[in-house]
């Protein structure tokens, strides 16, 4: 993700500016402390609109670079919003319940002591509430904690996660809820969690646990159903459901072309086709994802927290986006050049690409509309020039883009470079917007009807 769209979605949700520069400039600091991290390749640019940016920060984990993907390298964006998204979160249910098993477990350091009130493990849903007394005063931004669940652990090696957790004072005593969405094919039924924290409220330290839990009675429900969308090449199966006390968990799977990687989101329907719950505020975990000699595999979970779903007969609506491996385009390159999914009808088309020492101007078309795709996002409008593959400073040019032929869509975009080049056609490579466009336009595949006994 590059600074521009970070920049745009922040702007966009109605969280103050100051607080929110803030908690990314501490995020970065942080995450240079704790640990040493490779530039990462370009990131795939997640563009949302308005009314979905909030929500879209919880996204999941999935095989694109999305939000919670790309900022899991910044600490202090990971879990951001969860305070203000209380209502989707599990502890929330099993709280009201008071279904939570008592721990107690206290650590201290740097004149902080933190205690791990409670436990509990709901479906595929784990977390615990913190207490923190002797804290310093501070800012409200710096209110957060940075813990890491899992490190060291083998039985969950490459699913550690490290990330922040929010602390707000209720009746002058400072809390905290952190929880987590377990991706493993086999739930377990008993778990101790390793749990370390290193930062609170700001103070570096080391307050670590190692917390049991039980996994609450659960209603399990398997189907086995599949539907299968030929035009896309992508056939979803509904394969259990699993009905915990205060959330209700669906694992599925996703066959599709090996070639490019397809993401799946459900969205949870009445028999009418009237929206219960739409899954961008809780988004699905990647459990599993292999290739075979035709294609890609890849097992899926979705969590609704603070949600049992009652009995009755439903419909999961999939909604599928395409994810394919673009590399910025050698303004070298032999014309036309074309990009398409094999399944997705989104296309363009390079046709021209002239270049001076102080600008480059490139002419393409493509089928991309709003009406058509029934999104915001355009091709024409995220097309970047860039000083090499990989600037070392990030910086990107944004064109000046013009109509050639509204019928057709055709259009001219004009790159202003900051300083004359001798050599531009040698030093500058295009990103032509269209695989962020793809990953940001989804599909509408055909309904999974299934019934909860």
């Amino acid at each position: 993700m590059s600074k521009h769209d970070l920049q745009k979605e922040y702007e966009q949700i109605s969280v103050p500016q100051a607080a929110l520069q803030e908690r990314i400039r501490q995020g970065m600091e942080q995450g240079k402390r704790e640990q040493q991290i490779k530039r990462p390749k370009r990131l795939r640019r997640l563009i949302v609109s308005t009314g979905l940016a909030a929500s879209l920060l919880l996204t999941s984990t999935f095989v694109i670079p999305s939000f919670a993907t790309a900022m899991a390298k910044v600490p202090l964006l990971g879990q951001m919003y969860r305070p203000f998204l209380e209502q989707e979160n599990t502890g929330t249910a099993i709280g009201q319940k008071q279904l939570a098993t008592n721990i107690r477990q206290v650590a201290s350091d740097q004149g902080i002591d933190i205690q791990v009130i409670d436990a509990y493990y709901d479906g595929a849903t784990i977390g615990m509430n913190l207490t923190v007394t002797g804290v310093p005063d501070v800012k409200a931004e710096a209110r957060s904690g940075l813990y890491e669940l899992f490190k060291g652990d083998k039985r969950f090696a490459g699913t550690e996660t490290k990330e922040v957790v929010q602390f707000k004072q209720v009746n002058g005593v400072w809390q905290a809820r952190i929880e987590y969405m377990l991706g493993e094919t086999k739930l377990q039924d008993k778990i101790r969690i390793p749990v370390v924290l290193t930062d609170v409220f700001g103070v570096h330290g080391n307050w670590t646990f190692n917390v049991p839990v039980k996994r609450l009675p659960v209603i399990e429900q398997v189907y086995g159903t599949t539907v299968k969308n030929p035009i896309y090449r992508t056939d979803i199966t509904l394969d259990r459901l699993i009905q915990g006390k205060g959330s209700t968990s669906f694992d599925y799977t996703t066959r599709s072309p090996k070639k490019e990687r397809a993401r799946v989101e459900l969205t949870l329907l009445d028999p009418s086709g009237k929206e219960i719950i739409r899954n961008w505020t809780k988004s699905s975990e990647s459990v599993k994802w292999t290739k075979t000699a035709t294609g890609a595999v890849e097992q899926s979970r979705l969590i609704l927290g603070n949600y049992v779903i009652p009995k009755g007969n439903y419909l999961l609506q999939p909604s599928l986006s395409i994810d394919i491996n673009t590399q910025p385009i050698p303004l070298t390159e032999p014309l036309p050049f074309r990009e398409q999914s094999e399944t997705h009808p989104l296309k363009m088309e390079i046709t021209s690409i002239e270049t001076t020492s102080e600008q480059v101007v490139v002419e393409f078309s493509t089928n991309s509309r709003s009406s058509q795709f029934d999104t915001k996002l355009d091709i024409r409008n995220l097309m970047y020039l860039l000083k090499g593959t990989e600037p070392p400073d990030g910086r990107e040019i944004k064109a000046k883009v013009t109509v050639l032929d509204a019928d057709k869509q055709m259009f001219r975009a004009t790159f202003q470079l900051p300083e004359p080049s001798e050599h531009t056609r040698e030093e500058y490579y295009l990103e032509t917007g269209y695989s962020n466009t793809l990953v940001n336009t989804p599909l509408e595949l055909q309904p999974i009807p299934f019934t909860v006994d």
